[in-house]
């Protein structure tokens, strides 16, 4: 471990980097657009583009990961890629190219979050993947904190394009990161999940892999994979679309500031929520997850019955502790379903994708339901619903895989 010390504290402070420039100062540019006075629906479009691209990627990247060796380049040329992207999304209002944008941010974002799993997984090997994982996170989520209070405050002064010089100074950091994580640190079997097991699966390829078709016989990851669509269908768009409600019925209530409070607000919750559950002995991560889909319903009806911006901080706490306990246990319940056959990064890509059409949509149904009438607050009850719907779904994946504290390889059976 010692030898590789250097390169867990770079890939620590990738994650702390990355974390700005992974979103690409998504959450403000709802709001800006909504300052601008751009049509609701072209929001909604915009929106929903980067998600629907990142989902059409997801599952290639996942792929590509597994198979590549080229992990640090394939992050360097994404944060780059993105950096782009964000810097044409905040200097036009014309249609096509605001979708482009987030087109391009999408797949870049879908091949960063790809090649960090991995980069973590490889550094860090299956025993010390929880501990990572969770540092990476706590790292990560500092990184929006910090990002977005410059942010915030660089817009209300001097306006939204000048937030690109706090992402050019993240993205800097990012590739600064990359290149202190030395080649030869890096493990590629273990980054794609390929741990010791009793016997390979009957079908495996020559490496001892898992055919990429036996995912989809594997109840738990799908059903996992179901529940983290519907936690996103109903949680990626709350944030936006508090700022939004300020931005269209709050005179002078500078909602890109506001958004900058809320995303340090969630942040601040999700460091020690992060700690927390990479660090539980107690309790199983399965048991967080539980806990994170009850805070959904909770978030939507606080949104829907307070509409003063200091709601926004209530409201993002809740945010902060959900969001904070599904970043961590995402990765490591897939880890779970997976171990041994050498897919982690594909499977983890099929359920980011599922996550991503649930994020994908969630912006688009929100403002579809807010429309030219504005109902914001029957969008937050929709959205609080369809969070609720993950609930049943996680715990048929928890049956299937055996209970809570099941951790052992979860057997790839062909769906009755």
């Amino acid at each position: 471990m010692d030898r590789r010390s250097n390169s867990l504290l770079a890939l620590t402070w990738l994650a702390f980097f990355m974390a700005d420039v992974r979103d690409g100062l998504g959450p403000f540019l709802a709001t800006y657009l909504q300052e601008s006075r751009v049509q609701q629906e072209l929001i909604g479009y915009t929106m929903t583009a980067g998600g629907l691209a990142a989902v059409a990627v997801t599952p290639l990247a996942g792929a590509w990961v597994d198979r590549s060796k080229a992990k640090r380049a394939m992050t360097a040329v994404a944060a780059l890629a993105i950096s782009a992207a964000s810097a044409m999304a905040f200097t036009t209002l014309s249609g096509p190219l605001l979708v482009a944008s987030q087109v391009v941010t999408g797949v870049a974002g879908a091949l960063l979050a790809a090649a960090m799993a991995a980069l973590t997984l490889g550094l860090a090997r299956e025993q010390g993947f929880k501990h990572q994982t969770g540092r990476n996170e706590a790292f990560s989520h500092a990184g929006n904190m910090i990002s977005a209070i410059g942010a915030g405050c660089i817009a209300h002064l001097f306006g939204a394009p000048w937030m690109l010089a706090v992402m050019g100074a993240m993205t800097a950091g990012a590739l600064l990161s990359v290149w202190k994580i030395r080649a030869s640190d890096i493990d590629h079997d273990a980054a794609r999940g390929d741990e010791p097991q009793d016997a390979a699966p009957a079908d495996a390829d020559a490496q001892g892999h898992a055919p990429i078709r036996a995912l989809f016989g594997n109840r738990p990851l799908l059903l996992f994979a179901l529940a983290c669509a519907f936690f996103h269908l109903g949680n990626a768009a709350m944030l936006p679309l508090l700022n939004q409600r300020l931005a269209a019925t709050v005179a002078d209530s500078a909602p890109l500031l506001w958004t900058g409070v809320a995303i340090v607000v969630a942040q601040l919750t999700m460091i020690p929520v992060a700690v927390w559950v990479a660090g539980s002995r107690r309790l199983d991560v399965a048991h967080f997850v539980y806990a994170a889909i009850l805070v959904l319903p909770l978030r939507g009806a606080l949104a829907y019955a307070f509409t003063s911006e200091w709601n926004n901080i209530p409201v993002q706490i809740l945010d902060g502790f959900a969001a904070g306990i599904l970043g961590v246990a995402t990765p490591l319940l897939v880890q779970r379903y997976t171990r041994g056959t050498g897919r982690f990064n594909t499977a983890l890509g099929l359920v980011m994708t599922l996550q991503g059409i649930g994020a994908a949509v969630s912006s688009g149904l929100a403002n579809a339901v807010v429309g030219a009438e504005q109902h914001f607050g029957l969008a937050f009850v929709v959205l609080a619903a369809a969070a609720a719907l993950a609930l049943p779904v996680f715990w048929l994946a928890q049956r299937s895989a055996g209970g809570a504290s099941a951790v052992g390889p979860v057997p790839f059976a062909p769906a009755a």
